[in-house]
């Protein structure tokens, strides 16, 4: 069975338990089979479109309902799992704590840059917003020609679509976290 098919189980599963419907009361509205709807939900189908159609239609949820899973509403994360977004050994590097989600317009990243290092920064597209918080030495952020200090303890929010380099501006290892907020509007 694929991902695919999982999330639709699980999912079809999901929202028929939540608004308390029978599968015969989920048959009725969409004029799926009861034995078909059971197939389905039990991973041991492959539903087709016209099925899924039928299934979207009939009790109004969207394609992307159907075939996402949800995330959970409790993730704990430890530092030791985090995947490197970018890195320059010896220099910096940037974690993902939670990845880019339908389900939400931001990512959060956990950043170590060494003393007297830098990296130039992604143009993350029209819209895109960067917040960094420094809890651990001294970081400056270069954008266009004027330059942003923040020290332990503050953080400092910008347009990530203009060109910007972020540096450790002190003499031990700076860090802090990142968040990139997507499609937010200048306020």
């Amino acid at each position: 069975m694929s991902q695919i098919d999982r999330n639709i189980a699980y999912n079809l599963k999901r929202i028929r338990k939540s608004r308390n419907m029978s599968l015969d009361m989920l048959a009725e509205k969409t004029g799926v089979s009861k034995s078909m709807l059971g197939q389905i939900e039990r991973g041991e189908s492959n539903p087709t479109v016209a099925t899924i159609s039928r299934i979207m239609e009939g009790i109004k949820v969207s394609f992307e309902d159907l075939i996402y899973k949800p995330e959970e509403e409790v993730v704990a994360v430890e530092k030791k799992n985090l995947s490197v977004y970018k890195e320059k050994e010896g220099e910096y590097k940037i974690q993902v704590v939670f990845p880019y989600s339908r389900d939400r317009s931001f990512e959060l990243f956990y950043l170590e840059i060494e003393p007297e290092c830098r990296f130039t920064g992604n143009n993350y597209g029209e819209n895109s917003w960067l917040y960094i918080s420094v809890y651990q030495g001294e970081i400056a952020v270069t954008l266009e020609d004027q330059q942003y200090l923040i020290s332990e303890g503050n953080a400092l929010r910008f347009p990530a679509f203009k060109e910007h380099v972020i540096a450790n501006a002190g003499i031990r290892k700076a860090a802090g976290y990142l968040i990139l907020s997507h499609g937010e509007g200048s306020n």
